[in-house]
Parts: structure tokens; C-alpha cells; sequence
């Protein structure tokens, strides 16, 4: 699954596509209420997405890694 724009252009397995006969399906965006939606599939714990997080002064830290492709799911960055 990619969630976001991270490149322009990916490689996928077509035979993983054919065979397991899965759709592939885009989209660019939702509304406010699909939002909300998934803020409450996380708030129930049935969406529990990767994510790491991350202090303010990480984020220059944090960006590198992003660019890189070091980062599975998503930061986020946490005031403390």
C-alpha cells in the first residue's frame, strides 16, 4: 500500500496483480467527512497506521530520512 505521493513513478509486480486478480485504485484526496471517518476508524483502534514519532528538533533529521526511503509509515513530529 502507498499512502501519499511519495514518488511520480513505482514498479509494481504485475503478475501479483493477475494472479491474486487484485484492482489497483488511486485516488487524490477526500472531504472533511472522510477524514473524519478515518480519525474515527484510529480512534476505535480498527486503522492503526505506522508511524513514528519524532521531536521538533529530529525534523532536519527526519526530512534526510524521507528522502532516502528510510522511513516506513510516517513521521510525526510531537511537541514535548
Amino acid at each position: 500500500m502507498l499512502v501519499g505521493m511519495g514518488r511520480l513513478e513505482s514498479t509494481i509486480n504485475t503478475k501479483a496483480l493477475i494472479m491474486s486478480q487484485v484492482n489497483l485504485l488511486g485516488s487524490n484526496g477526500g472531504t472533511k467527512d472522510d477524514i473524519a471517518g478515518v480519525y474515527r476508524l484510529m480512534e476505535s483502534g480498527d486503522l492503526d497506521p505506522v508511524t513514528t514519532k519524532i521531536s521538533f528538533d529530529e525534523i532536519p533529521e527526519g526530512l534526510k530520512k524521507l528522502q532516502a526511503g528510510d522511513v516506513r509509515g510516517r513521521l510525526v513530529a510531537v511537541y514535548e
